[in-house]
This record gives C-alpha cells, sequence and structure tokens, in this order.
C-alpha cells in the first residue's frame, strides 16, 4: 500500500474545491433531447454536444440539410436549467468559416412554442464564439434559429452552456491567419502560419481561424473566445494597385495595440504604410510617385536595372528570392536561440525605407543582402514586420525558432487590458 502524506491530502482536497466550481457552472445536457429542422446523412443534431469540440467529421457535429432556406437546432433540457452563456463551434473546415451559420438567432422557450429571443447575430465571421446574456435566465427549450449560412448549409461542430454570465469559458489558445491580398477566397495566402505554429513544441493543439483582410478589424478580435495573436501574409500588387478600405480595419488594432502581431513581406510593408501614413491618404508606388509630393514614400522598390515601368510592371525591379542573411542588431526576444546573422526566406522587390514613429529596428540586411529593413518592432507592443518570410519553406528552424518564440511571447503578454501595453 502506498503511504499518502497529509500534506497531499490537503492538497488534493484543495484542488477538488478549486475545480469543482468551474465544472458546476457548465450546465449538463445529460438527458436532454436534442432536435433540428433537418440534418445531412451521418451529421445528427447530438453531434453538436457530444464534447468534442472541433471535429465536423460524421456523427461529430450537426449539418442542415442542403438547399434549405432557414434552419433551426434545439435542445429541451428534462427541466429547466439556468443559462447565462452559450459557447458555440461552427464551419465544416478546420479553420475557414465554411458551411457556417452566418445570420441567426438563440431563443429560449418553456413550451416550445413561444420564443423569446436572446441573442441575434448578422453576417458572422467568428468560427468560435461565446455569447453571454444580461443575466441568466431558466430555460427549458433554447434553439438556434439560422435564417442564412454562408454557404450550402449550416454546421455546427460543438455548443456548451453555463449558468454564470461571467463565467470564464475555458478555451485552448487560437491564432488569425489573415490573407492580405485582393483576393478574398479562402483559405489562401498566410495558412502556412498555420502548419508552422502548430509544429512547435507544445502548441500542437493550437486552434486557428483564416480569414480576409477585409474582415480582420476591432469587432473579430474583441469578441470572445479572443486570440492569442495574429499573422499577416504577404500580397503581390504595388501599394498605388491596393484598395485602401480593407486595411482600415487592421490600422484600428495597429492603433489600439492590443494584439499581438507579425506581418511578413507585404503584410509588413502595410503595418508600416498604415503606421506612417494611414488608410484616408492616397498611396504610391516608386514607378508613379512624384518626387516633389511623395504620398506612400516609406516604401520603396530595392532598385530598378532599367526604365521606369508602368505601376504592376516589375520587369526592371531587382528581387530577393530564396534564403537570404540577416543581421539581427537588438537582442529581441523574438529572435532568442538564432545567431546574430542567420538566414531567412525571401520573395520581393518592394521594401520598407525606414521605422515609423515609434518602431525600431531590430534586423537588417546581413552579408550579400540588399534590403536593409527586415523586421521592424512596435516599441511598447509584440506587434513585428518582418520584410522575410518564416511561413515559407527553405529555412525551417529559423522559421520554427522565430515562431515558437513569437508565440510564447504572445502568450506572455498576458491577455487584454484598456491601455493595450504589454504587461
Amino acid at each position: 500500500m502506498v503511504a499518502i502524506s497529509n500534506c497531499r491530502i490537503c492538497a488534493l482536497l484543495l484542488l477538488l474545491q478549486l475545480v469543482e466550481p468551474a465544472r458546476a457552472a457548465r450546465v449538463p445536457v445529460g438527458g436532454a433531447t436534442v432536435s433540428a429542422s433537418s440534418s445531412a446523412n451521418d451529421f445528427e443534431p447530438g453531434g453538436a454536444i457530444d464534447a468534442d469540440r472541433f471535429s465536423s467529421e460524421p456523427h461529430r457535429a450537426w449539418k442542415g440539410a442542403a438547399g434549405a432556406t432557414n434552419w433551426w437546432w434545439q435542445v429541451r433540457f428534462a427541466s429547466p436549467r439556468d443559462i447565462g452563456a452559450i459557447l458555440q463551434i461552427t464551419s465544416d473546415h478546420p479553420f475557414v468559416l465554411r458551411d457556417a451559420p452566418r445570420d441567426y438567432l438563440w431563443q429560449s422557450s418553456d413550451d416550445g412554442e413561444h420564443w423569446n429571443n436572446l441573442v441575434r447575430i448578422t453576417a458572422e465571421q467568428r468560427a468560435f464564439r461565446i455569447h453571454r446574456l444580461a443575466k441568466a435566465q431558466p430555460v427549458t427549450y433554447l434553439r438556434l434559429q439560422i435564417t442564412s449560412s454562408t454557404s450550402s448549409w449550416p454546421t455546427l461542430r460543438e455548443v456548451e452552456f453555463f449558468s454564470d454570465p461571467k463565467e470564464q469559458v475555458p478555451f485552448p489558445d487560437w491564432i488569425v491567419a489573415v490573407n492580405t491580398t485582393d483576393k478574398p477566397e479562402l483559405p489562401s495566402h498566410g495558412q502556412e502560419f498555420i502548419p508552422l505554429a502548430r509544429g512547435c513544441p507544445g502548441w500542437d493543439k493550437l486552434q486557428a481561424q483564416q480569414l480576409w483582410l477585409g474582415s480582420f478589424d476591432e469587432a473579430f478580435i474583441k469578441a470572445e473566445p479572443r486570440p492569442l495573436c495574429a499573422f499577416l501574409s504577404g500580397n503581390f500588387k504595388d501599394w498605388c494597385e491596393i484598395d485602401r478600405k480593407p486595411w482600415r480595419g487592421t490600422q484600428e488594432i495597429l492603433q489600439n495595440k492590443n494584439l499581438p502581431m507579425w506581418a511578413s513581406c507585404g503584410g509588413a510593408q502595410g503595418l508600416a504604410i498604415l503606421a506612417e501614413v494611414g488608410v484616408d491618404r492616397r498611396w504610391d508606388c516608386p514607378h508613379c510617385r512624384d518626387p516633389l509630393a511623395p504620398r506612400s514614400p516609406i516604401y520603396t522598390h530595392i532598385g530598378h536595372t532599367g526604365a521606369t515601368r508602368p505601376c504592376g510592371d516589375y520587369s526592371a525591379c531587382i528581387f530577393e528570392r530564396g534564403p537570404h542573411r540577416i543581421r539581427a542588431v537588438t537582442k529581441d526576444p523574438v529572435f532568442h536561440g538564432l545567431p546574430e546573422e542567420f538566414s531567412a526566406m525571401e520573395s520581393h522587390c518592394g521594401q520598407i525605407e525606414w521605422p515609423p514613429a515609434g518602431w525600431e529596428l531590430i534586423a537588417t540586411a546581413g552579408s550579400g543582402t540588399k534590403t536593409k529593413t527586415q523586421c521592424l518592432r512596435l516599441k511598447d507592443g509584440y506587434i513585428y514586420a518582418a520584410q522575410f518570410h518564416i511561413e515559407m519553406q527553405g529555412t525551417p528552424d529559423v522559421s520554427r525558432t522565430i515562431m515558437q518564440n513569437f508565440l510564447d511571447l504572445a502568450k506572455q503578454w498576458g491577455g487584454w487590458n484598456p491601455q493595450g501595453r504589454i504587461k
């Protein structure tokens, strides 16, 4: 027989006392009856309350039938339960909001015939969302009424109910991967950050959602559960050709400094332009720039081999492609574990000319590299603008090291606070 000390027994009892209230706050669904307006084959209503949060496989999620104009999913509790918060996880794609409720509302009822509206959402952008009621309400029936889907049918991966509106709902870390190109189709550029992050030790369970630049804004990142950090992809057009409006949400996030971000290549140039010029003033490029009245001179080209070409014609531009040497000029923690000079992947002809106000240069050109501004960091936040691509295959050890460091820094940031500063 193994002897257990009194100290260990006390510690175990204390642990149980700490854990039990959280378990009690989650509303049990044992004995409940679930139903739906329709269901796709092998995607019955019960799949949404099977305690498997993220699976969209058959029998593990509910899908409404294709071709309908609206759908509903509901649960009937064996007896009235207090409902204060609802966690919902939607979409049948691992990281893109696809086949998910778009316009919907949660309703409650005592008899299954007369319904009260609890929460209404229009133009949903989130795969993960926590709804909090103003106060807990006794509920016998709870229904998700869906009036439109993002595509052919809605998918509900999991739903969880909590009795206290202020309950701290446990949710794993998750990241946002932003496609900054002018094409909103997903999945697309920027998705490469996701497997890179999941390949870092301790981050294999990381969840993710990719979205297009135009959906990346304060409303998206402030909804619960809040993301750990965001990654911005590169893009392919010169800045005079780019629509500025989809960048407005990113500008708001950057100004508030309340989300760690890593931006690569065109995404990095975008952050620099937002910091220096903003979205309300027109942008130009080196081909169309008036030297006497430049609009966004912080963005330039590495150089040219011939006469000036029309905007968007890069045939005379000097490029840097493939592995290039990068030299760290500060001991920034994102480079921890790397030598002062290391190799990273490049693929660009444009560059950031200088650090915007409030930013510092933390990496420059190494031996044989032309681009001087290789990585910038916001001085009072974990927001990085890197000209190189950690998400591109070619220098896996460097990419994994930087990604691991950045994720750890984002975790260290400690969450959300009114000033949006590092705690």
